[in-house]
């Protein structure tokens, strides 16, 4: 497999947490890891799942419009009009999940299987800044990455994540291990409220030379917004 051409450029730039890793069925560290698989920001493990009301809508009461004033605008903006250059209808804070198409490969993980959630906040300067609901802070629950609008309701997001293997939380537990970077990509298309979007993510994981393919993980992305109202 090619070296990613961006991994090792992006790597210095971007700062990222410690992130627990991509558990993977190979002797990696000596150790068979199942009936968990971890990539970056995401992770499978069928003993947890998000709040049942994780999806609810933190929508603005009927009859007022979403709207923000910005320095140097003719007045307020709607968050939600597909004529602001710079994205702001993505921009914000939303609730999302990851969930499995069943595509992963080397390690299966069943369709339908909830791979990841938490809270995530794009910025109007094309930044992005993500906390996983699925991982313990202790052993690294936060993505930074960088996004672009390519249509009038479609976005598309690249994280670069720095995977660990092990867990310092429970003494006495042995330290973590750097496992490589890991490479997780959202295609989203929001809706015309503004409150909903979905679409398709991947997470590749790279051992720590940044070329071999530890894990390929894909499915269905889905956010909320979460607003102050």
């Amino acid at each position: 497999m090619n070296r990613p051409h961006d991994v090792a450029a992006e790597t210095p730039s971007r700062p990222r947490c410690r992130l627990a890793a991509c558990a993977i069925a190979v002797g990696l560290i000596g150790t068979t890891f199942a009936g968990q698989a971890v990539a970056g920001c995401g992770q499978y493990d069928p003993g947890y799942a998000p709040p049942a009301n994780w999806e609810r809508l933190d929508a603005s009461p009927g009859g007022f419009l979403k709207a923000g004033y910005r320095p140097g605008a003719s007045g307020f903006l709607r968050v939600a009009d597909d004529r602001d250059p710079v994205g702001a209808k993505i921009v914000g804070t939303w609730r999302f999940t990851f969930v499995s198409d069943g595509t992963a490969y080397p390690v299966p993980i069943p369709f339908g299987a909830l791979v990841d959630f938490g809270t995530v906040q794009w910025h109007s300067d094309g930044t992005e800044f993500m906390i996983s609901g699925g991982r313990a802070p202790s052993t690294g629950d936060v993505c930074m990455g960088a996004w672009e609008q390519t249509g009038p309701h479609t976005y598309t997001l690249k994280h670069i994540a720095l995977a660990w293997v092990g867990s310092d939380s429970t003494p006495p537990a042995p330290a973590a291990a750097f496992l490589g970077p890991a490479i997780i990509r959202e295609v989203v298309t929001i809706d015309r409220a503004g409150d909903r979007y979905e679409g398709s993510f991947t997470i590749d994981q790279y051992a720590r030379d940044e070329v071999t393919l530890l894990e390929h993980i894909g499915g269905k992305v889905t956010g909320t917004r979460f607003s102050a109202h």
